[in-house]
């Protein structure tokens, strides 16, 4: 934090005033006090900011210049589709077509298929969500007693 800054407060504050993302008018409000030679400690007090973020603030300050005062989340598309539309939709087909078989499939039987015909190996989870997009929901017969007797069940059920 020792070495000057490129630009004066009163840039910091213009940035501040013309922007209306509160990510950047907060790290513009930051360099502006900073600029102002205000100590550290005040500045993260009035900014809520802890010293880890500060200095990767200046970090990205330094290198970017006024750039590094925006908010990069808007270009961020996120990680990539595991699989395509065309794999979702043959997915969704099998499925279909075994339960109109008479067939369910669990989540391992998903993440079997997705890795024998798309190459790829994926966690149980992703698995349901796979099945929930296609339009089924993962099920499972509730568990049982081993000492469980079915007849005396039966039996128990059709008293009057």
């Amino acid at each position: 934090m020792t070495a000057p800054l490129a630009h004066r407060a009163d840039e910091f504050w213009q940035v501040y005033r013309a922007s209306t993302c509160a990510v950047e008018r907060r790290r513009a409000q930051f360099f502006a006090l900073l600029a102002e030679g205000r100590a550290l400690s005040d500045i993260l007090t009035v900014t809520r900011y802890n010293r880890v973020t500060a200095y990767d603030l200046l970090r990205r300050y330094r290198a970017q210049g006024l750039a590094g005062l925006r908010d990069g989340r808007q270009g961020n598309r996120g990680a990539p589709r595991l699989l395509n539309a065309e794999q979702q939709q043959a997915l969704a087909a099998q499925l279909h077509a075994d339960f109109e078989q008479g067939l369910v499939w669990s989540g391992k039987d998903v993440q079997a298929w997705v890795r024998e015909h798309c190459g790829k190996t994926v966690y149980l989870g992703r698995a349901y969500e796979f099945m929930r997009a296609a339009g089924f929901s993962p099920q499972q017969p509730r568990p049982r007693h081993v000492k469980g007797d079915e007849a005396a069940q039966v039996a128990f059920k059709t008293k009057p």
